[in-house]
């Protein structure tokens, strides 16, 4: 067995609760009156002393209003803010489990969300409350309480509708005595529970424990010159996706840096907080990546300030890197890594000096890897194989449901065909998975066509993903075998767009479009073979340039 191991010095397993780990006295002592976070829109701003503070007053009103105990959960439904960090950490100061749910969701994915994490306190935006209320009504806790965040404007609505309660409820007691596991508690309890979309159908949720995020926090900062420093962080992430809950956030407060918060991505708002705010970081994903690259208003702000650009969550071509580090002028490193939420958002990590482009960097402090074949065998080095890692940043499991992606002795087989250079720089070739990467969501095939079938306009379907230049990212595209009735309508493909468009989070259109064809090419055992409708796929590509 080859097994690689990590250039980075090992770390020890961190066993403290994750609001000790980020705010305890003695941890911000030094930068209590520093701005932890700053909304880049109305430049309210946020001291450590009272995030700290603030989360403790969250965590006794979780205990003494809304009664809930050790274990139980509480689920955020919410795009970015600056109290948004004050939920997850004061769930965490009052030992009950966070769950963060993508604030694109409807009321079936809510539901689903709010089944799984068991969710008896429901915080949602004032923007979302038809949304959360219906959802709360079709899951399996439809007694569970809706308390009311301000939505986008920073502000509650004038009246709170019946059955809910306002957030400010839950602001108890700044002498709440956070919680503290003990050490077997914070390696097997769970802490946080984001989703992850599955191969098979719903999203999944990925079970971490406080170890896990504390550790991984550990493991990252072993790379002293991409996050071994205080940062100024452009925050436009969303906070309930890993990347942005543990790199954006976790990372830049366990280091006394400043997250300036967009509640969501807008390239003038983005490049005006970075001039403003001067900025020395920026998480971004690839379409992010294009918009900086190529957009001619970016040539109108100064981004000097910045440090570097970190891009993850889907793979950033060695095209459009360089692209970037040249429109940058060479002042910024454009640099790339790999994580999932199965690995608490980290993977490999790139190095900032003499990166490679189109790799992911080296692998994670404390982490090992294999590259296997399919038959689970590992190959020749120098030949791509499936990543396989392992360390004390993998997840507990999917909660409530079977985690056939750990191996009894611990390996996270990934889905990810890389290879390996001599260095130890790693390179994504391609996902043996299905899953499709919208802007850095993740999409289920099978949970579209699920959708797409209940329609009574489609007989058989098959969805992929396809590869947009343009978008640097891959849009969800339909196959369909019309029904008989409906075979000859002449709005069937925008009539089925739509369809999933109204069953669905915005990140899981059709943006690919809707093709129609006489029927799925399958196996002789009934699995659709997607591999056939690629090639089908970059055919019509193929076609449409020659034109």
């Amino acid at each position: 067995m080859t097994i690689y191991t990590s250039p980075y010095p090992q770390v020890e397993v961190n066993l403290q609760s994750v609001y000790d780990f980020l705010l305890a006295p003695a941890k911000i002592r030094d930068f209590k009156d520093q701005a932890a976070l700053v909304d880049a829109t109305t430049g309210q701003q946020t001291t450590y002393a009272e995030l700290a503070e603030e989360s403790l007053r969250f965590a006794d009103g979780l205990t003494s209003v809304a009664r809930l105990r050790r274990g139980d959960s509480i689920l955020i439904f919410s795009p970015n803010s600056i109290l948004y960090p004050v939920l997850l950490l004061g769930g965490q100061a009052a030992g009950v489990v966070v769950s963060t749910a993508n604030s694109s969701y409807l009321p079936d994915e809510l539901a689903h969300a709010i089944d799984i994490a068991g969710s008896k306190v429901v915080l949602a935006s004032a923007d979302l409350l038809e949304i959360a209320q219906k959802a709360v009504i079709e899951s399996s806790i439809p007694n569970a309480t809706i308390y009311v965040l301000p939505g986008t404007d920073g502000k509650l609505p004038a009246a709170i509708p019946r059955g809910m309660r306002p957030y400010t409820d839950l602001r108890g007691l700044a002498s709440f005595e956070p919680v503290r596991p003990t050490p077997q508690e914070a390696k097997r309890n769970l802490a946080y529970l984001p989703f992850s979309s599955g191969t098979t159908g719903k999203a999944k949720g990925v079970a971490l424990s406080s170890a896990n995020i504390t550790t991984c926090v550990l493991q990252s900062s072993q790379s002293p010159e991409l996050f071994g420093t205080k940062d100024t962080v452009l925050s436009v992430l969303p906070m309930f996706h890993i990347f942005g809950l543990v790199v954006m956030l976790h990372l830049t407060f366990y280091h006394g840096g400043t997250c300036i918060v967009l509640p969501k991505f807008d390239l003038p708002k983005a490049l005006d907080a970075v001039q403003k705010y001067k900025c020395t970081s920026a998480l971004i994903v690839p379409p992010i990546a294009l918009a900086l690259a190529k957009h001619p208003i970016v040539d109108q702000y100064n981004l000097s300030s910045l440090r570097y650009i970190l891009c993850g969550a889907a793979p950033l071509s060695a095209d459009l890197q360089q692209a970037l580090q040249a429109r940058l002028k060479g002042k910024t490193y454009v640099v790339q890594g790999l994580g999932m939420t199965e690995t608490t958002s980290v993977g490999m990590i790139p190095v900032l000096t003499g990166a490679k482009p189109g790799y992911v960097g080296k692998l994670l402090s404390s982490m090992e890897a294999r590259l296997v074949d399919v038959d689970g065998k590992d190959v020749k080095r120098g030949e791509s194989g499936e990543l396989w890692l392992r360390g004390p940043n993998i997840m507990l499991g999917y909660h409530k449901m079977e985690t056939k992606d750990l191996t009894p002795d611990g390996w996270l087989m990934t889905g990810d065909i890389c290879d390996r250079d001599e260095e130890g720089n790693y390179r994504v070739v391609e996902r043996s998975k299905d899953l499709i990467k919208y802007k850095g969501f993740q999409v289920a095939p099978a949970e579209v066509e699920g959708v797409i079938l209940n329609s009574p306009l489609v007989a058989d379907c098959a969805v992929i993903g396809v590869w947009s230049e343009d978008q640097a990212t891959e849009l969800p595209r339909a196959y369909i075998v019309p029904s008989a009735e409906h075979a000859k309508s002449a709005t069937i493909k925008e009539d089925v767009a739509k369809y999933v468009e109204q069953k669905l989070a915005h990140h899981k259109r059709l943006r690919g479009g809707v093709f129609i064809l006489e029927a799925i090419p399958k196996s002789p055992s009934g699995k659709i073979l997607r591999k056939d409708l690629r090639v089908m796929a970059a055919q019509e590509a193929q076609g449409k340039a020659k034109l």
